[in-house]
């Protein structure tokens, strides 16, 4: 069954289930649409935190995309708010999956740009589900704690005396059970049982995932809002991992609300400036850590030294009267060499000038409080032709490069974008080291020097226009500058 687009100007309606509406909005779109809802269906809706939704008449209401995007479905109707920056489905399931140390493989879910997220997901999630259980279930030891007629493991004296004074049975003991009811086959079990309620699945999707469902039967479903349980890649469930990746990632973005057997509401809702936020973090953390750098996540810096004394010469500052009495600035993801600060990144989502010009006066303060003339503004690129742009701040030695990542272009693309950031942090790291050498020498020169005039000083020869507060190398000057 397909959805029905709708026209911008007219309402929607959601009423009748052999026809369900598809309303597709830019996660920047603030003009919104008219739909038709029911009161109950509008809350559903609201609490998502997908749209904003405004009441605008008698089941009438107007949705507007509040800065999150995902998918939802209520009563018949279906709301999908896309990424402004044109990723399709995999991509944006790539990026759900930011750790560098856990890379999401890109063939886990199988989708076109123009693909039904949900049908996209479960038919992926049965596919790779099947070939895990292909060889059986995994099992695993899990401890148990029961009250038993008879001896089993070891008895637990403390819970006996305080439960059952003065009594032989029941018995609180302890055991561990070989039992199928381990955390990987509950993250698959709650995975297929919930996708297998969506609407519009096709027929035989729905059977692949009940399937699953039936045959994870005697592990525990995860309730809705529940703590997922943690699980680590080994050896022993090698052939889990590729399905684990994709149901560890439902099971946590993914609520479903199933009513007499059918869905009531679905919905998969993330926050895109937090994603690539980690994304880039995390990628970055990865390339720069190690090789004599590390990366720093937001260090502490102070922009000022203190305030200025009443009675001090030109320049000379009076300590803070306390801790808190300075500018602080949030400097992004600093790198530094050997304790030296080279450079520092910040990554934005905002694709828009107005929010990047905010984000250039932050790292404008930020390289003036750490000491460094170049930092870089990261953020999605809006054209496949973006490329980076270095901005020279006036009156300054300060440059801000605009560093578009394409994101549409793929994991492996966008990976390989970070990593030529990295190489240009270490190509800025190389001269800087090899300028506080050379410094060190020139300083140890200009001590001399120094010497020399102070002692000129004293046998001042009226014909000669020496000055010792002048007369230097210009690039002693260059570096106390």
């Amino acid at each position: 069954m397909t959805a029905t687009p709708t026209r911008a100007g007219a309402p929607a309606s959601a009423q009748s289930p052999a026809s369900p509406v598809a309303l597709e909005f830019d996660e920047f779109d603030r003009r919104g649409r008219l739909v038709n809802l029911s009161w109950e269906g509008a809350q559903h809706l609201s609490q998502t935190g997908l749209v904003e939704v405004l009441p605008a008449g008698r089941d009438t209401w107007r949705l507007i995309p509040c800065g999150a995007v995902g998918s939802v479905r209520v009563e018949g109707l279906s709301v999908r708010v896309m990424p402004a920056a044109s990723l399709g489905l995999t991509q944006l399931f790539f990026l759900l999956d930011h750790a560098a140390d856990d890379p999401f493989l890109s063939s886990s879910v199988q989708a076109r740009d123009d693909d039904e997220l949900w049908t996209s997901v479960a038919e992926s999630m049965a596919r790779l589900a099947h070939r895990a259980l292909s060889a059986g279930l995994l099992r695993g030891y899990r401890r148990v704690d029961e009250a038993l007629t008879t001896v089993r493991g070891r008895i637990r004296l403390g819970d006996q005396i305080r439960r059952h004074p003065g009594m032989t049975i029941p018995l609180e003991v302890t055991y561990s059970e070989f039992t199928p009811d381990i955390p990987e086959n509950r993250i698959l079990r709650t995975a297929a049982h919930r996708l297998q309620f969506l609407p519009e699945l096709p027929d035989a999707t729905r059977r692949r995932l009940a399937m699953v469902d039936a045959r994870l039967s005697d592990a525990t479903l995860i309730g809705q809002g529940a703590p997922v349980p943690a699980w680590t890649r080994s050896r022993l469930n090698a052939r889990y991992q590729d399905a684990l990746a994709l149901a560890d990632r439902i099971v946590r973005r993914i609520s479903v609300e199933v009513e007499d057997g059918h869905a009531a509401s679905a919905a998969f809702v993330t926050e895109m400036p937090a994603l690539f936020e980690r994304f880039v973090e995390a990628e970055l953390t990865a390339a720069l850590d190690g090789r004599g750098g590390r990366l720093l996540q937001n260090p502490v810096v102070n922009l000022d030294s203190g305030a200025e004394a009443d009675d001090a010469p030109s320049g000379r500052h009076s300590a803070p009267s306390d801790d808190g009495d300075h500018i602080s600035v949030r400097t992004g993801l600093v790198y530094e060499v050997d304790g030296e600060p080279v450079t520092t990144f910040v990554p934005t989502y905002p694709t828009d000038r107005r929010a990047r010009a905010a984000e250039h006066y932050r790292l404008l303060a930020a390289c003036t409080a750490l000491g460094v003339d170049r930092a870089y503004l990261v953020y999605p690129a809006q054209r496949r032709d973006d490329s980076p742009q270095p901005r020279r701040i006036v009156h300054t030695d300060i440059s801000i490069v605009e560093y578009p990542i394409d994101l549409s272009r793929g994991p492996a693309e966008s990976r390989r974008a970070i990593v030529e950031l990295a190489q240009h942090a270490r190509e800025l790291a190389a001269p800087s080291a090899a300028r506080h050498r050379t410094g060190s020498r020139h300083d140890a020169g200009s001590h001399h020097s120094a010497g020399s005039h102070h002692n000129a000083e004293f046998d001042h020869n009226p014909e000669s226009d020496h000055n010792p507060e002048t007369d230097h190398n210009p690039e002693g000057r260059r570096h106390a500058r």
